[in-house]
């Protein structure tokens, strides 16, 4: 399995030149993607869904979550109300279906003199053909480890308590269906019985795949709360952190960038089960699509 996380730039590249259609491209060959930075209902991009436009390209399931979320409504000639809504955020593409997900705010403090947005992330279960794999896709905030430590420990609680918490719905464990009157729908001949949610209650894999725009580099104090303390020979990562899929790899981080000037702030980090299944992870840097590059990984599953 190969995965991909890519800060697209709202599908802006190095190069100044907009267009989406080089982002898909440069992701086609992955078969799950996180993108951050990705945009729906802007005026500007004439109210364009970028996520559907990825996954109608790709052929492709796709999941967007916007935590930052604005009107973007007109009135038609007509004096019609034009409901849009324009949101800027994270979405994951998977060549397989996307069995159930949520999208999560994270923390945010108003700040005076700087900018910042709502940040959030997007937690799904993909029923890939070798089992069941969770998938979180988050971008953190820019501005410093003040915003961002925040953000980190309120994603790894959720990371951990992922099986206490459990999917977007519950049944009961004996029945695995609601036990409601059947339902007769307005001009269908369809006779529910149970009425919607009457679907058995979806895993939540103890595998896990975490990827996205971090904004901090192996060395920062938010790198420490998700991989563990640092020392000599790595990582002192518990079985309550998560891996760096980068150095489970084996590469090294010197110099390394996936964002120019900045280091390696884009990450995909793996609950330990995953670390041996681990076969490589580049960094194409070859792609002007973006202001970012993408960061891939390889898989053995």
């Amino acid at each position: 399995m190969l995965f991909c996380t890519y800060n697209m730039h709202y599908g802006v590249g190095a190069d100044d030149r907009y267009d989406v259609a080089r982002i898909a491209d440069a992701v086609a060959q992955a078969d799950i993607v996180c993108l951050q930075e990705i945009v729906r209902g802007w005026p500007q991009l004439d109210y364009t869904d970028q996520s559907r436009e990825i996954g109608t390209r790709l052929n492709r399931y796709f999941r967007f979550h916007g935590p930052m979320e604005a009107d973007a409504s007109s009135v038609g000639p007509d004096g019609r109300i034009i409901n849009r809504r324009r949101s800027f955020g994270n979405t994951i593409v998977s060549r397989w279906p996307i069995a159930w997900s949520r999208g999560v705010m994270l923390p945010k403090t108003r700040l005076l003199g700087a900018f910042d947005l709502q940040r959030g992330y997007i937690e799904a279960v993909v029923a890939a053909p070798s089992g069941p794999l969770r998938i979180y896709c988050t971008h953190l905030s820019h501005v410093g480890p003040s915003t961002r430590l925040p953000q980190v420990e309120a994603l790894m609680q959720a990371i951990k308590r992922a099986p206490l918490t459990g999917p977007t719905w519950d049944m009961p464990v004996d029945k695995g269906h609601l036990a409601l009157p059947a339902i007769d729908f307005p001009g269908s001949s369809h006779r529910d019985q149970g009425f919607l949610l009457h679907e058995p209650v979806h895993e939540v894999p103890a595998a896990a795949i975490v990827a996205g725009d971090f904004n901090f580099q192996s060395t920062d104090p938010e790198y420490a709360l998700i991989c563990g303390a640092p020392s000599e020979l790595g990582p002192r990562t518990t079985p309550l952190h998560l891996v760096d899929a980068w150095f489970a790899a084996g590469n090294g981080d010197q110099g390394v960038e996936s964002f120019p000037g900045e280091g390696r702030i884009d990450h995909v980090f793996v609950t330990p089960d995953l670390t041996a299944k681990v076969k490589r992870a580049w960094i194409d840097h070859d792609t002007p699509a973006s202001d970012h590059w993408p960061v891939f990984v390889e898989f053995d599953l």
